[in-house]
C-alpha cells in the first residue's frame, strides 16, 4: 500500500516535548494529532505521564495499561493508522503511525516530523510491537 497522500500535511512539524500539536510536538502527540485529524479517533493526551522525553520509556507500559483499547497485532499484520512502539536505549520509548509500505510517520527530539522505514537498518531490529487502536 503506497503511502497516503495526507501524510504531508504533518511532514515538516517541529519537535516539542509534550507538544500536542502543529507547533510543536512529541511522538506520542503527533500520532494523537494525526489519528484525531485523520481517523476521528481521540486518543488520550498522556503529556502528564512522563515528564520529559528521556521518560518516555513509560510509552510502551502506558499503551499495555490502556490495553482495552490497544490491540497487540502478529508481525506483519500491521496496516495503515496502526501504531509502532520502538525501543530506544533498549526500552519501549518512541512512537510513530504506520502508512503502509514499511514506512512510518514520527518525530524525534531535534528532527522535525518525517516519513522513515521502520522496515530499514536504523529501526528494524527496534520494534517493540504495533497495536490497533479499537475503541469500544
Amino acid at each position: 500500500m503506497p503511502v497516503p497522500f495526507w501524510a504531508g500535511h504533518y511532514i515538516g512539524l517541529p519537535f516539542r516535548d509534550h507538544g500536542r500539536d502543529r507547533s510543536g510536538i512529541d511522538c506520542w502527540g503527533l500520532v494523537r494529532l494525526v489519528m484525531a485529524e485523520q481517523f476521528g479517533i481521540a486518543l488520550p493526551s498522556l503529556a502528564h505521564e512522563y515528564a520529559h522525553t528521556a521518560e518516555k520509556n513509560r510509552i510502551g507500559p502506558l499503551i499495555e495499561r490502556e490495553s482495552d483499547n490497544f490491540t497487540p497485532l502478529p508481525a506483519a499484520a500491521e496496516k495503515l493508522g496502526d501504531i509502532i512502539v520502538l525501543r530506544l536505549h533498549g526500552q519501549p520509548m518512541h512512537v510513530g503511525l504506520v502508512l503502509g509500505d514499511g514506512q512510518m510517520l514520527h518525530v524525534e527530539d531535534g528532527i522535525d516530523s518525517s516519513v522513515a522505514r521502520y522496515r530499514g537498518p536504523r529501526w528494524q531490529d527496534r520494534i517493540f510491537g504495533f497495536y490497533r487502536y479499537e475503541p469500544f
